[in-house]
């Protein structure tokens, strides 16, 4: 009689079968679980872009700028009285003998030292008495006198009646003869640009002027340009009020062409220094002014 081999994988998996069978129980078979029905995928929202944006011009029109520079203040000159007063003279020079005209670096020497009380390290503005500043329309009724400032001086020892200066900063040649007077620094105003003027506005109703002096009587005037006007303190100009400028047509001033605009850079008593930031034609001394 033969035998019947039955294969072995069909034995291990009744085996299996089997044991299954005997831990689920009586109760047959257990159930498989169900299989989890996947769902759908909930994207979270995304967040939003985020655009980069370049930075802003810091600069315009409504930021502060300063109304001038300091050649503007410390090399234009002013008008004084006629006799302003000074505190000595430069009397000599360590190279008078090989030329007359001196600059940044040179060594000058004045009449006054120890008992007009100069000290190491004091610092002097160089003036020079120049013309006479007449009313615009008169060769009598003076403003004062215009006084050009070459230098600035720096004390470097004295002794009782002269000192030695070395000259630190020059706009212009210094001479022997020249006047020696306290430096006072002189800031510079930062102003705000004022609103633009057309031909259509009214005057402003406040107090007029005239120019009268232009630095280094330079033709013709325009933007940039220092102008001396016959305006100062006295009636109420400050350093960085805005002037308007023109030219009047008519004996009553009623027909006027608007030629620009003037920020005070310093005043005096009865004068002041100003500097043209805009234009719209050329202009000259005898223009006028009119405080905006």
């Amino acid at each position: 009689m033969k035998r019947a081999f039955v294969p072995a994988m069909v034995v291990l998996a009744c085996s299996v079968i089997s044991l299954s069978a005997a831990a689920a129980g009586p109760g047959g078979l257990r159930e498989a679980a169900p299989v989890p029905v996947p769902q759908e995928a909930v994207e979270a929202p995304a967040a939003p872009a985020v655009i980069e944006q370049a930075p802003t011009e810091r600069t315009s029109t409504s930021a502060p700028f300063p109304v001038g520079w300091e050649d503007d203040v410390y090399c234009a000159g002013w008008i004084g009285v006629d006799e302003e007063p000074v505190t000595g003279r430069i009397v000599a020079a360590e190279y008078e003998d090989s030329r007359h005209m001196f600059g940044v670096g040179d060594i000058i020497y004045s009449d006054v030292g120890a008992r007009a009380g100069l000290m190491a390290g004091q610092e002097f503005q160089v003036i020079r008495p120049a013309h006479e500043v007449y009313r615009w329309g008169s060769y009598t009724a003076t403003i004062g006198r215009f006084y050009e400032t070459p230098a600035r001086v720096r004390v470097v020892c004295v002794q009782d009646d002269s000192a030695i200066l070395e000259i630190t900063e020059s706009c212009e040649p210094t001479y022997l003869g020249d006047l020696l007077i306290p430096f006072e620094p002189i800031p510079i105003p930062l102003v705000r640009a004022s609103a633009p003027l057309t031909q259509c506005d009214p005057p402003s109703g406040k107090v007029t002027g005239r120019i009268v002096e232009v630095k280094d009587r330079a033709t013709p005037v325009g933007t940039d340009s220092v102008v001396f006007l016959d305006l100062g303190e006295e009636d109420g100009l400050y350093p960085g009020d805005f002037l308007t400028v023109y030219r009047a047509r008519n004996d009553s001033g009623t027909i006027r062409t608007l030629l620009g605009e003037a920020a005070v850079l310093w005043t005096k008593g009865k004068t002041c220094v100003a500097k043209i930031t805009s234009m719209v034609d050329s202009m000259r001394a005898g223009d006028f002014v009119e405080l905006k």
